[in-house]
């Protein structure tokens, strides 16, 4: 949708279609009718609100990508933090449907703030090709971003990138294991004796070590003080253990440190997933790779949270769900470590130089290749020549 119609027209009509789900939730009598207003149509609209934000701070930032996705997702920690006692409070105050009717003119506020993306058109929005006729001549073809939008309105070819086949995945599993936190979580609380305020509070400590971590690590991943994807590793491996760690967490005090720790972990990994797709997919591919990925994430959300509440109802507690969650994220870290083991052992055991076409090229050029996502080289399948005259 972003590439056909522009990030600013897709969140404006987001933000009326999921006011539009809130305000008809107000009139419905009958659930399965409220899976329709409040579920599917308030959630398309929502999904048609966030992720052009997260392609927009991807096209416009380059050196602070993390931080400036970072920052941006902080936003949903402040809101895992605040919103929850105020949406009491206004059910307190107003009944169920009075407070969907707030919240619905605060939604729509998000034309207004999605009036203010302005678009921005990079140099790699007119593809560039190269046809070599016969007398070795190059002609450079154009492809400009109209034509382009309509064939890839889903790119599926993206597929063929091994690495952003793992960074999905990876991700995927994250939400999966992540999700079954959020809904679970005070309810486990309940359980082993904490009350029902306590319990509620522990999702507010999550969103706070989110807000912090989405920061903190954009800003240290900016840095290069380590290896952006060791890092993420080393997020996902902690959330993982944290999910392992809950269920033994059997007194307030310490659940309020595993859940600030899980905030922290999930946050991380969560706020580097669009940059990753920037840098492995590139920007001009960036709108379809973070559609697919999320896509792809509304799955585990889907399923995460009923599977675990189905062990729930056959083991009489939460324990196995959360070893469930904590295994999935492992197998995530699994497969992250797996490409950086890749990448690594493949950018060692490539020589420095390499001959092609009768001209050398350093390991310098092509790593310059891999990062430089956002110039003319920003398709990883494509396949291209390097004449004598071009290095």
């Amino acid at each position: 949708m972003c590439n056909v119609f522009g990030c600013r027209a897709v969140v404006m009509a987001g933000s009326v279609m999921a006011a539009a789900g809130l305000l008809s939730s107000m009139f419905v009598t009958t659930l399965p009718v409220m899976y329709l207003t409040a579920g599917v149509i308030t959630g398309v609209g929502f999904s048609f609100m966030y992720t052009p934000c997260i392609i927009m701070v991807g096209r416009y930032f380059k050196r602070r990508r993390a931080l400036a996705n970072g920052l941006g997702l902080s936003g949903s920690g402040v809101g895992t933090f605040a919103f929850p006692p105020v949406f009491q409070l206004l059910i307190d105050s107003f009944g169920w449907r009075g407070s969907l009717f707030i919240v619905a003119g605060v939604t729509l506020q998000g034309c207004i703030f999605g009036a203010l993306l302005r678009p921005i058109y990079l140099k790699d929005d007119v593809e560039k090709r190269k046809i070599v006729i016969s007398n070795g001549r190059q002609i450079p073809s154009r492809c400009h971003r109209p034509c382009l939008s309509l064939c890839r309105l889903l790119d599926l070819s993206l597929f063929k990138n091994p690495n952003f086949v793992v960074i999905i995945v990876s991700s995927m599993l994250v939400i999966f294991g992540n999700f079954i936190l959020f809904v679970h979580l005070v309810a486990h609380a309940r359980n082993v004796g904490t009350a029902a305020q306590e319990a509620a509070f522990l999702v507010s400590v999550v969103g706070i070590g989110e807000m912090v971590s989405r920061i903190a690590y954009g800003w240290l991943s900016d840095t290069g003080l380590f290896p952006r994807l060791r890092g993420y590793i080393v997020c996902d491996l902690g959330l993982g253990l944290c999910l392992f760690f809950l269920p033994f967490a059997q007194t307030y005090p310490s659940m309020v440190v595993c859940s600030l720790a899980i905030g922290l972990f999930g946050g991380s990994c969560a706020s580097q997933t669009a940059v990753f797709l920037a840098e492995f997919c590139g920007v001009t591919r960036l709108a379809s790779a973070v559609g697919i990925a999320y896509g792809i994430q509304g799955f585990a959300i889907l399923f995460g949270p009923p599977i675990a509440g189905r062990l729930y109802d056959v083991t009489g507690n939460y324990t196995v769900s959360f070893y469930v969650a904590g295994s999935v994220v492992m197998i995530s870290v699994l497969m992250v470590t797996s490409l950086e083991v890749h990448r690594t052992w493949t950018s060692q055991v490539l020589p420095q130089t390499s001959r092609t076409n009768g001209s050398l090229i350093s390991t310098e050029d092509m790593e310059s290749f891999d990062k430089e996502k956002d110039t003319e080289w920003t398709d990883s399948s494509e396949h291209f020549i390097i004449h004598e005259s071009s290095v």
